[in-house]
């Protein structure tokens, strides 16, 4: 997204866990709360909220993520214009990798850099979903969706330095799965890819097709015992 989760060495920005052709944001205000997975909502790590600013023709979205202490965390923002991507980037202060979309004349690319400094340019190439816009994205392909179909978009990954295509598709026999919302899986859809890329479950209300929870590995980055480390999620959402 960022609705942001990273997915092992992947880092899209979904979560935060990403659209070129998509319509400007319908995606409601919402604050969201990051648990650790797996302990009943105990633990909470992180806090989100997005935001949306029209400047003229551009509509600028934002994910931001703040610890508890209030210290930014994690920030993607996307400016559409007309309709169209024109911006994005991803800041994460305590990575050094970073992700950025630029037009360079007639061409538009993707930027990656990795903790070392190094940097990596990757064509866009259409078709792009970004934290901010997969909302929308799936409630534009909502009926495919709920009927099993299998959907693909491109998402900027960082890790990996380039756009790769990732996949979503219902799944109803998830333990997230119940009366009232339908769980989308999201994964990457290379084969072999997906053996260092974690899936991450999407959970949306039926009725709103408003995003409710997501859970999987995070792009999102804490310190435990001296390190860095990126940590299983669950994140639940609330609309103002």
């Amino acid at each position: 997204m960022m609705k942001t989760m990273a997915l092992k060495a992947l880092a899209p920005a979904a979560l935060l866990i990403l659209a070129a052709l998509c319509p400007v944001s319908a995606e409601e205000l919402f604050e969201g709360d990051v648990f650790l997975a797996g302990t009943n909502r105990g633990t909470l790590l992180f806090r989100q909220k997005n935001g949306r600013e029209v400047k003229g023709d551009d509509v600028i979205l934002r994910h931001t993520y703040t610890d508890l202490e209030g210290k930014l965390a994690a920030l993607e923002e996307v400016t559409l214009r007309k309709g169209r991507i024109h911006d994005y980037h991803v800041e994460m202060p305590l990575s050094k990798c970073g992700c950025r979309m630029q037009k360079k004349g007639d061409r538009i690319v993707f930027s990656f850099t990795r903790g070392g400094g190094e940097a990596k340019e990757s064509d866009y190439t259409g078709g792009i979903v970004t934290g901010p816009t997969l909302r929308d994205f799936i409630a534009d392909n909502w009926q495919p969706l709920a009927a099993g179909k299998t959907v693909y978009f491109k998402l900027p990954a960082m890790s990996l330095q380039r756009v790769a295509e990732f996949q979503l598709q219902r799944d109803p026999s998830s333990p997230y799965a119940r009366e009232g919302v339908m769980v989308v899986r999201m994964k990457i859809a290379s084969y072999l890819l997906r053996l260092f890329v974690d899936p991450v479950d999407l959970v949306l209300e039926t009725g709103t097709k408003r995003m409710a929870e997501i859970h999987g590995k995070s792009l999102l980055i804490r310190r435990v015992g001296g390190r860095l480390e990126n940590p299983v999620v669950d994140i639940y959402y609330r609309y103002r």
